[in-house]
This record gives structure tokens, sequence and C-alpha cells, in this order.
């Protein structure tokens, strides 16, 4: 019987993966804009003001690519690990229930600091391609 308050809990923790992981897809697309835009930004604005501006934006999304293509890389060092302690051990559901929601909230928290990332520098460029007074 004290399986199904886990499998309930698999289903939130799922659910709750994949808003997370539709976030990301909107933050990618997000940010290939952004990159596209600073661009374009950078080439109308080559006084000494504009190209610092450019430099602060381009300097968030440099973060923003850090911290939406890391990820990957950490989650697939991590696998083979987690597999050999899976076999040795045998399935341990809870444990992985535990890491899987420490990952979310991980990755949750990723996601807030992406998005005012993202928010900040498109304010930047808004502002760069304003006409000057």
């Amino acid at each position: 019987m004290q399986a199904e308050p886990s499998i309930a809990g698999c289903t939130d923790l799922f659910a709750s993966l994949h808003t997370v992981q539709a976030t990301v897809q909107t933050q990618i697309t997000r940010f290939n804009q952004l990159m596209a835009d600073i661009r374009t930004v950078a080439g109308e604005r080559q006084d000494p003001e504009g190209v610092d501006a450019v430099g602060d934006v381009a300097l968030k999304l440099h973060r923003v690519h850090a911290l939406l293509y890391s990820g990957a890389s950490t989650a697939a060092a991590s696998q083979p690990q987690a597999d050999a302690a899976a076999g040795a051990a045998g399935f341990d559901l809870q444990g992985a229930l535990s890491e899987f929601s420490a990952l979310l909230s991980s990755s949750q928290s990723t996601s807030l600091e992406v998005a005012a990332l993202l928010d900040a520098a498109e304010a930047q460029l808004t502002q760069l391609r304003r006409p000057a007074n």
C-alpha cells in the first residue's frame, strides 16, 4: 500500500518536469531571438555608450547560455554513477524521487534566474533601439 503515494509523487514530479521542460524550450527560443537582436543592435550602435551597453547585454546572454546548456553535461556525467548504484543495490524509488525532486528544484531556481537575465537583456536592447533625443 505504500507504493501508491510514491507513484502519485512520481506523477506530480513528472508533471513538474514537463512544465520545466516547456519553460526551458520557451527560454531557448527567447535566447535565440535576443542573440539575433543583439547582432542587429551592435551594428546600429557604434558609439561608445552603445558599445558598452551591448557588451553588458552580451554578458547577460552569455550567462543565460551557460545556465541553459550547462545542465546537459552535468546530468550526462552523473548518469553512469546512478546506473551503477541502482544495479548494485536494486532500485530505490524513494531515493530516486528525492534526488529527482532536488534536481527539479534546482532547475526551477535556474529557470527563474534565466528569466530575470532574459528580461533584463530584452529591456536593455529595447532601450538601445530607441532613438536618442
